[in-house]
């Protein structure tokens, strides 16, 4: 064998050898070191199972609690319970179903009551500073020495409604219906009556000071010594 022969052999022989090698490499599977940052699957990158929507507070539950702050009770029917010094602050009662139930001394401050019905509800000494009462049906309540402070009141219907010694400073009571309604000695200063039917209402001794009677209907309603808006009586003295 002449050496060109032996040349060109030993190339072809180098050749098939490098192709062994890269095919054998292309075989094996790729090492851990070799996965794509982006394929890697972290802990924190796990999709979270869906959050279950919070269940409502059921009537047996809060008449065995009587307690639900910022509670989700919009619609409920509660009429007829004894709810008695429960607390309700902020909660949302909107259309809810109260008539009749026992809220004696109860807070409900700040609480949502649009067009819920509390028709001859007693809610003696309840709080109910700021809430929302709008549209609401209170129709021969019992609210005595009440807190409806800065309460809204807007076409809400209290006729026949017991509002002795309430506290219904800065409340809104426009177009409210308040026919035959008791304020003896009621203080409803700053209170807002615009366009208020207050007809055969009691509002002896009441505090007007600074109220808004424009266009309120005060035909037959008992004035005897209630404070005017102007500070005078309505016998035309104070008498306190």
């Amino acid at each position: 064998m002449n050496l060109r022969t032996l040349l060109i052999a030993m190339t072809l022989l180098t050749t098939c050898l490098f192709s062994a090698v890269k095919v054998r490499q292309s075989l094996q599977p790729p090492v851990a070191a070799e996965v794509a940052v982006q394929d890697r699957v972290e802990p924190g990158d796990r999709p979270s199972p869906p959050t279950a929507e919070k269940p409502k507070t059921t009537p047996a539950q809060l008449l065995q609690t009587k307690t639900c702050i910022r509670c989700d009770l919009s619609g409920i029917d509660l009429s007829g319970m004894d709810l008695s010094r429960a607390n309700l602050s902020q909660s949302n009662l909107a259309r809810s179903n109260l008539s009749q139930t026992k809220l004696i001394n109860a807070t409900l401050r700040g609480a949502q009551l649009s067009a819920a019905s509390l028709k001859a509800a007693n809610l003696q000494g309840a709080n109910l500073g700021k809430a929302n009462l709008r549209g609401a049906d209170l129709s021969q309540a019992q609210l005595l020495n009440i807190s409806l402070s800065q309460a809204n009141l807007k076409d809400a219907t209290l006729k026949q409604a017991e509002l002795r010694d309430a506290n219904l400073r800065n409340a809104s009571f426009e177009h409210a219906h308040l026919q035959s309604a008791s304020l003896y000695g009621a203080i409803l200063i700053h209170a807002n009556l615009k366009n208020a039917d207050l007809s055969g209402a009691d509002l002896r001794y009441a505090n007007l000071k600074d109220a808004n009677l424009s266009g309120t209907n005060l035909s037959n309603a008992r004035l005897d010594w209630a404070i005017m808006p102007d500070g005078t009586s309505y016998q035309g003295t104070t008498p306190y």
